[in-house]
């Protein structure tokens, strides 16, 4: 990289998980440097339900909150919150009221949300911040 002008010590480094191998690989990853993972819901809900969303014979089975997904994203953000690389999701998936409820428990880092619903995504979090603020303190 220094060879063609870019300073590494300049810029955050990451990955993006759109491969269960990527999730059950985040240590190793992480141990390479990265400073983020970023979840490409789309493809890893692709590769890990072996469903293709553009195959109308089976699209109606493509479920990002599906439990496998979930589990996926989820034990990639605990590992990465306990190695100190931030996380965040990108895609359709983190409009959705039920994913964004999911990824603020887990401790996500940043949600990217379709415009039409960052307003809704925001509310969502909040929501869920304070729910889990309440239960903290009871």
């Amino acid at each position: 990289m220094r060879e063609v002008g870019i300073d590494p010590e300049t810029h955050r480094w990451g990955v993006m998980v759109e491969t269960p191998a990527s999730a059950l690989q985040i240590e190793e990853l992480a141990a390479a440097g990265i400073d983020f993972a970023s979840f490409g819901t789309n493809d890893l809900t692709q590769y890990t339900l072996a469903v293709d969303r553009n195959n109308g014979h089976v699209a109606d089975r493509f479920d990002e909150l599906h439990p496998a997904v979930l589990r996926l994203i989820g034990d990639t953000i605990e590992a990465c919150r306990e190695l100190g690389v931030d996380t965040s999701i990108c895609g359709q998936a983190g409009s959705k009221p039920e994913m964004v409820d999911f990824l603020v428990e887990k401790g996500v880092s940043s949600i990217s949300a379709n415009i039409d619903a960052v307003r809704d995504v925001q509310h969502e979090v909040k929501r869920t911040e304070q729910r889990l603020l309440l239960d903290s303190v009871r």
